[in-house]
């Protein structure tokens, strides 16, 4: 019964403990310490407007430049973001530096493109590109450091990845509103509610209308929108918010976190790949090198026909080039990747290169050279008899930019601190607006057409011409289409001009209206 007593008596505030000799001991208060909360994260008025504008961002996003091919909306959407970056990142105190500037002004340009062209796969690539540059701005921002270009392979995963995730959840707190202030917290209450009702409403609202005239008829005065477009706005919202939250990580990121990409530990990370023994990549590196020498010396008479201008026995002009030049395109790549990789696995590499892996690389770049050299004449004398295409033009592009890049590493063979990672930005950018803003569907249009004119080429492709973009029929508005026997062409020219009248977003482009000014 005394023990029952004991085992149910409240425990004390103070519990007993005995040394081993059996003699008490200074008892030690139990004392029930309480959790502290976890501090509410508190946001400025600047950081939840960007919220709010970063949701609106993603929706945009998706609707003018994922779903529809438009131009000048996308142009004006572009520079708003720009805007909104250079905005939000100077309220948190940043300082932006030459480079940073520069990157900034690329930015606004190239936003231009979506105007400027009508070329998708050029709209796609600058897409691309506006998000690269804008990833590594900002990482810029963050790092404070002018280090970001110099080890450009290490931030690209930085700031297209590890900033967008680092901080999703932080959009949601931020239209909520910090502590105190009940405006922002019922605002952002209500904009979660219309975000959750909404895809709902849509469906719903999609459905009936589908299922009843009158009520179609009703919310079509209302809403002047086709219920398809009304259903199609539901993963527009869902996407949209997903990149909202994407875009506010990567500002939240890029002015609440500092990336530190410090030089000394950027070097001792390469230095940890470095593990390959030179006398190893030179036995690998050797049958590759005579080999070169061994095709370069059976084949002269096949290579040097590009640069004569002559054709190669047995072959026609479409043989001879097609098959030489791709071959000639995967040999240099491939070349590429083993120049850099024996700059970057070899043990004893960097500042205090070996001479002898020195004149490895550079006579795998001058092969290289030499390859590519070979490959473009070859497609000059292909485009000289057959006229131009967009295959035929990106690759020869492709193959100038492998040309610059394999000169660049020739001169880093004797100086080992040049930044390659900003060379590769500069060169890339400038190449790439020289191939975005001269609109290639229209010059090689134009191409063909006054060489045909000329009676350099033997027939005008109309097949070509069919599967380019309004660039390229804008082109065509200008001549006299008689002379092409232009009864196909100038029925399909209409025909592309009518279905611009019909689309208000492809008609926001330069070339849109240049047919329309053009055909009457």
């Amino acid at each position: 019964m005394n023990e029952s007593n004991e085992i149910n008596q409240p425990q004390n505030q103070y519990q007993n403990l005995y040394a081993p000799d059996g003699q008490p001991v200074q008892a030690i208060p139990v004392q029930n310490i309480p959790l502290q909360p976890k501090p509410e994260v508190q946001y400025s008025k600047a950081e939840q407007v960007c919220a709010f504008l970063a949701m609106l961002a993603g929706f945009l996003f998706v609707r003018f430049v994922c779903y529809h091919e438009t131009g000048l909306f996308t142009t004006i959407f572009y520079w708003l973001l720009i805007t909104l970056e250079v905005v939000f990142v100077r309220k948190s105190g940043k300082v932006f530096s030459k480079s940073e500037k520069i990157m900034i002004a690329v930015m606004y340009l190239f936003s231009c493109a979506y105007f400027i062209t009508a070329n998708q796969t050029m709209k796609i690539l600058t897409t691309l590109f506006l998000i690269l540059n804008s990833g590594i701005f900002l990482l810029g921002v963050s790092s404070s450091q002018d280090t970001v270009l110099r080890f450009l392979p290490e931030a690209l995963p930085l700031s297209v990845l590890a900033m967008p995730l680092a901080e999703i959840g932080k959009c949601f707190g931020a239209i909520k509103g910090s502590k105190g202030n009940t405006a922002w917290k019922n605002a952002g209450y209500i904009l979660g509610g219309l975000l959750i009702a909404l895809p709902l409403t849509c469906i719903v609202a999609a459905l009936l209308c589908e299922a009843d005239e009158n009520m179609s008829a009703l919310l079509g005065k209302f809403l002047k929108i086709p219920p398809d477009d009304i259903l199609i706005l539901v993963p527009h919202l869902l996407f949209g918010i997903i990149i909202g939250c994407l875009i506010y990580s990567t500002l939240y990121s890029a002015t609440h976190k500092t990336i530190s990409l410090d030089a000394e530990t950027c070097e001792k990370k390469a230095e940890g790949f470095r593990f390959i023994p030179n006398l190893m990549l030179y036995a690998g590196v050797t049958p590759l090198c005579v080999l070169y020498i061994l095709y370069a010396v059976s084949q002269m008479n096949y290579f040097m026909g590009g640069f004569m201008g002559t054709l190669a026995e047995g072959y026609t002009y479409a043989e001879y080039a097609r098959k030489g030049f791709f071959e000639l395109c995967w040999v240099c790549v491939i070349n590429l990747a083993v120049i850099a990789g024996i700059g970057f696995f070899a043990r004893m590499t960097g500042s205090v290169k070996p001479l002898l892996l020195k004149i490895y690389s550079i006579f795998l770049n001058f092969c290289s050279l030499f390859l590519a050299g070979t490959a473009i004449a070859k497609m000059f004398l292909y485009i000289k008899y057959y006229g131009m295409t967009r295959l035929r033009i990106y690759t020869t592009w492709f193959m100038f930019l492998l040309i610059i890049g394999f000169v660049v590493l020739i001169i880093r063979q004797f100086r080992y601190s040049l930044n390659i990672g900003k060379i590769a930005y500069i060169v890339f950018t400038v190449m790439f607006g020289l191939l975005v803003f001269s609109r290639p569907d229209e010059w090689i249009t134009k191409y063909n057409a006054n060489q045909y004119l000329a009676g350099n080429l033997n027939d005008f492709d109309e097949k070509v011409l069919n599967d380019m973009s309004s660039d390229a029929w804008a082109a065509m508005s200008f001549y006299d289409l008689n002379q092409f026997d232009g009864k196909i062409i100038n029925a399909e020219l209409e025909a592309r001009t009518e279905e611009l009248q019909n689309d208000f977003y492809q008609i926001l482009n330069l070339s849109a209206w240049e047919m329309l000014y053009n055909v009457k």
